[in-house]
């Protein structure tokens, strides 16, 4: 069973960050893949891209390399994690019963298929991930609450998820869930009870 976990980048700044990092490196063991938001690294993209006007096909090469540094910064919040930029290394890391954390520059911008706009964040392109990996599940991790209930469109209508998301995951073979980072205990259980 492989479990895609994408961490929101709103959590760079959350205290329960650490927290995750912690419950995924010890009971993720050769099943999770970590997927890093692009956290205060994304936001100055927008920032320049606002003030310089430069091109959507550029601020999304800069904002996928900004998924590798805050990937780099969950590594070194805890060094249990294992980097991985290719499914060839990420199978390798779980065969070796680790957790991987995705470092996603060298896939995604290799692949001409996917869309180079704001629209496909690090949400869709964790979408993509799950499907390339065959993943069993996929889980959505955000800093803000999610209501019981919500769906991906009305998650997408608030801008909770990214507008390319419902697309990427339609006809998905791998359940989907939306939580809050606040949800860690419940999610804990969940992933523990998922490996018996």
């Amino acid at each position: 069973m492989i479990h895609v976990v994408k961490l929101g980048g709103s959590l760079s700044h959350d205290e329960r960050l650490a927290t995750w990092l912690e419950m995924l490196a010890q009971h993720g063991s050769g099943r999770v893949v970590i997927v890093p938001g692009g956290g205060p690294y994304a936001d100055v993209v927008r920032a320049q891209q606002q003030r310089w006007r430069f091109s959507d096909e550029h601020a999304h090469r800069m904002a996928v390399l900004a998924m590798d540094q805050f990937a780099l910064q969950l590594q070194a919040m805890n060094p249990a994690l294992v980097l991985a930029p290719t499914l060839a290394k990420i199978s390798a890391v779980v065969a070796n019963n680790q957790v991987a954390i995705w470092l996603p520059s060298q896939m995604v911008l290799s692949d001409k298929t996917i869309a180079t706009s704001w629209d496909s964040t690090s949400d869709s392109l964790a979408a993509w991930l799950a499907r390339s990996l065959h993943a069993d599940r996929l889980t959505l991790v955000k800093s803000c609450d999610i209501a019981a209930g919500a769906t991906i469109s009305g998650l997408t209508q608030l801008g909770i998820v990214d507008r390319g998301f419902m697309q990427m995951t339609a006809n998905a073979a791998y359940l989907i869930q939306i939580i809050s980072a606040s949800d860690h205990g419940l999610f804990e259980a969940t992933l523990m009870q998922s490996w018996d």
